[in-house]
Order: structure tokens, then C-alpha cells, then sequence
């Protein structure tokens, strides 16, 4: 059973199921964190990252199929110029799920296993999900780095691989001090890591400990799920994590097992942490097999 309710929230995060009626308005809330650049917060779920300017707009990921009218009517609302670019940060459907409406007409760009993903149809239990038009699939794709001068600002993106995917792109403004980092903030909670595409717990925490060393201190961050945090926010949370690791570390040292970790509760501490999506439960999942005996 456990497994059932994780498959129907892994696809909740995926953007496979739809538990919301169609005829139900999807809340957008617009915040500026700087001069032209907004977060719009989809749903009290996920978070999309919009650039105005003279040149047209830049999009930082799509959120769901079923919410893109609802984000498009968002956008409208800050600008009637048009969407030049689309950045995906990752292969989710929480962030490309609306790259068919929301990237009709503009370049997208992506690492190319997102391309590879959104290239294929997806199996999921007993259901195929068709891959998404061509229009709707990067038709610019980034390893390493890239700048992007657009709206009088030089845009640098960055890939970090093997975190939360193997195809996490960091999209970052430097003269504004905005730093989208995806997925690699799930802020205040428990991160979700796709081991099955590329992820890892371990390289997680230690992509997160590299923003935080390479970006200045009054950077603003905005992850894909949660608040927007500031750098003091941010570290707080990684030290967080990594301490659960360590609990979790020398509780295998001593000969522990998951489920018995479980039992312990030696997670207690950061329940909080599990009230969205990976609960404490699934973070011991998470990181048990990168443990050491």
C-alpha cells in the first residue's frame, strides 16, 4: 500500500495525474525579487521564474500541463510581450509539463537528457503517456555552461550533474542577484532525488555546498518547491540535511537497517521536513543505500 501512495505522489510530482478538476481555478501568486524578474508560485506547489524586459520574456520552467493557461494568464498580467526562451531545469513534468503551450514560438533550452526524456513516451504502472509535440522539447541543449545575453543582462547557466537529476540546470543573474537553482531547493523539506534519472543523494548535498561557495552572500534563491530563501536560509537547510545524514551514517556504522531506523525514529527531529512530499520515512529510503557499513 505504501508503495501505491508514493507512485500516485511521485506522479502528482511528475505531472502524470491530475487529482484536480479541470474546472478549478489554479492559484498563480507573482512576487518581484528584483527589477523585471518575478517567481510565480503555482498552486502553493512549484515555482516558475519569469524575466521582462525590451527583448521579450524568459521563462524558468512550465509547471504542470494542467496549470499552464493558468500561468499564462500570470504572465500576461506582468507583460504582453512574448516568451523568447524557456529554460527547464530539469526533466520533471512539475517543470516541463506546460512547455507546449508555454514554449509554442520560443527556444527552449534544457540539458539534453531532458530533450531525451520529453522525446520518448513515458510508461507509468499501466499507462503511456505520449511524448509531447517537438514544439514542446529543447531545441537548445547545454552541458557545462552557457551565457544567454538577453534583457540587458548577461544570463549564465550552469549544469550541476548527479543531484536531484543528472540534467539539473542553474539559472543565474548577476547584475539582479537571482539564482533559480530548481529542484536543488526543496525549501524547508526533505528533497526529492530521482536515483532512476541520474540522481544522488550524496552529490545532492554536495552540488548544494558548491552554490553556496560560488554565489555571492546577498544571492537570492529560488528553488522549484517552497519560499524563496536567502543564502543564511539556504546553508541552514543544507547543514539540516546534512546532519540527518550523519544520524543516519553512524546509526549503519552500528549495524542498523532502514526499517529499524524507521521504527527508532531517528528522524524525529526534522518532521517538519516531511510535511510536503518526502517524508522522514523516505528520506531514510533516500539515503540508506548510499550509506556506508
Amino acid at each position: 500500500m505504501k508503495n501505491i501512495v508514493f507512485a500516485l505522489l511521485l506522479s502528482l510530482l511528475t505531472g502524470a495525474v491530475f487529482a484536480q478538476s479541470e474546472t478549478v481555478k489554479t492559484e498563480v501568486i507573482a512576487t518581484e525579487l528584483a527589477p523585471g524578474i518575478y517567481r510565480l508560485f503555482v498552486d502553493n506547489r512549484v515555482s516558475v521564474a519569469l524575466q521582462t524586459g525590451p527583448d521579450g520574456l524568459l521563462l524558468i520552467d512550465a509547471a504542470y500541463d494542467r496549470t499552464a493557461a493558468e500561468v499564462k494568464e500570470a504572465i500576461r498580467e506582468l507583460s504582453d510581450k512574448e516568451i523568447r526562451f524557456l529554460i527547464n531545469t530539469h526533466l520533471h513534468g512539475d517543470h516541463t509539463g506546460g512547455n507546449a503551450v508555454l514554449g509554442k514560438g520560443a527556444h527552449i533550452i534544457a540539458h539534453p537528457t531532458v530533450k531525451e526524456y520529453l522525446s520518448k513516451d513515458q510508461v507509468r504502472g499501466e499507462t503511456t503517456f505520449p511524448a509531447p509535440p517537438v514544439h514542446a522539447r529543447p531545441d537548445i541543449t547545454i552541458k557545462g555552461t552557457m551565457t544567454l545575453d538577453f534583457n540587458n543582462e548577461t544570463i549564465e547557466i550552469t549544469h550541476l550533474p548527479g543531484g536531484h537529476t543528472g540534467g539539473d540546470l542553474l539559472v543565474y543573474f548577476p547584475a539582479a542577484g537571482v539564482l533559480v537553482v530548481g529542484d536543488l531547493l526543496f525549501a524547508g523539506y526533505f528533497p526529492y532525488v530521482d536515483v532512476s534519472n541520474g540522481g544522488n543523494p550524496l552529490t545532492y548535498l554536495k552540488n548544494v555546498d558548491w552554490i553556496l561557495n560560488n554565489f555571492p552572500d546577498n544571492t537570492i534563491f529560488s528553488g522549484g518547491h517552497g519560499p524563496v530563501f536567502s543564502k543564511t536560509e539556504y546553508k541552514n537547510w543544507l547543514n539540516n540535511l546534512s546532519e540527518t545524514l550523519e544520524v543516519l551514517q553512524k546509526a549503519r556504522s552500528q549495524g542498523m537497517d532502514a526499517e529499524q531506523m524507521k521504527s527508532a525514529g531517528l528522524l524525529n527531529k526534522w518532521a517538519s521536513f516531511g510535511s510536503f512530499f518526502i517524508t522522514e520515512d523516505r528520506w531514510i529510503d533516500t539515503l540508506y543505500p548510499f550509506l556506508q557499513q
